[in-house]
């Protein structure tokens, strides 16, 4: 079940919302015998250019047997999985995957099994085969697994749980000055949410350039006006691309209280659709202008 925590202020479904916070609980799972959890007439085989499909899933709430998912992954998959000293990480890592090859296979008119990976010079993976301008990323950090795919276009998604650390402060001295500044002149109780806040805007931003760690964290900067209603996060600059401003949005969102995560889209994307993997239902149609 979905638990919308807009305020009222924010607009309905059809109108422009810059900033998105939705939580979400007890994600219901429905089985199919070729596609894990998703029921083959729910899931949209559309995926019109300029709109991104952002899929939501709830390890915790899955109920199809691991080895129904763990099916559908090729051999490399497998031994991956293998790899994971933690059940919970081995579980994830195959629910993920799974869940990918389902959607990108209805996406491609495809099977899930035939679905093929091919990953660039930095590590991020793209659709070898079928051959497609379908693009997508995925995230995932405690319970939950994301995916963001859109047509023709680059995304990046990255959720994270919120978490003390000793270390965070440590890792924000490599961020631009600006975001550093930022930081600095936030309130003791609020430092670790704001610094999640960047992070996943930092992260989903590199994620969706396909760069990986050969992006500085220091090479770009991002502007986030907290507390001020109706704005959003955005790229302030970028040190390889001064286009960068222009062409980027930043879309914040929050699984849960803990959990904080950031969409970032090519400004050619006009629309974002929340969807529910494990019933395919549409949660909220967002218009990005």
């Amino acid at each position: 079940m979905i638990v919308s925590t807009l305020s009222q202020t924010e607009a309905p479904f059809d109108e422009p919302v810059p900033v998105l916070r939705v939580t979400y609980q007890g994600m219901n799972s429905a089985s199919s015998v070729s596609t894990p959890e998703l029921p083959l007439e729910l899931l949209p085989t559309e995926l019109p250019v300029g709109t991104v499909h952002l899929w939501y899933m709830s390890v915790a709430d899955t109920t199809i047997p691991f080895d129904h998912h763990l099916s559908v992954l090729d051999e490399e998959e497998r031994h991956r999985a293998n790899r994971f000293h933690l059940d919970h990480d081995r579980v994830r890592f195959v629910l993920g995957r799974a869940s990918l090859r389902c959607l990108l296979a209805q996406y491609t008119d495809s099977e899930p099994a035939l679905i093929r990976f091919k990953q660039n010079q930095y590590g991020k993976p793209f659709l070898q085969y079928p051959p497609s301008p379908v693009q997508f990323n995925v995230t995932h950090s405690g319970n939950y697994i994301l995916h963001a795919i859109a047509h023709e276009a680059e995304v990046g998604v990255d959720v994270e749980v919120i978490r003390d650390s000793a270390g965070l402060a440590s890792i924000s001295s490599y961020f631009a000055a600006g975001e550093q500044d930022w930081l600095s002149a936030t309130d003791s109780q609020a430092w670790n949410s704001a610094f999640f806040t960047l992070w996943v805007c930092k992260e989903a931003y590199i994620k969706a350039l396909g760069r990986g760690l050969s992006k500085s964290l220091n090479s770009f900067e991002i502007s986030l006006p907290m507390g001020k209603e109706g704005m959003e996060p955005r790229v302030l600059f970028d040190s390889d691309d001064a286009a960068a401003p222009a062409s980027w949005r930043l879309m914040i969102f929050e699984p849960d209280r803990d959990t904080l995560g950031c969409l970032a889209v090519n400004r050619a994307c006009k629309i974002v659709e929340l969807r529910q993997y494990g019933s395919g239902t549409l949660l909220r149609r967002i218009s990005l202008v």
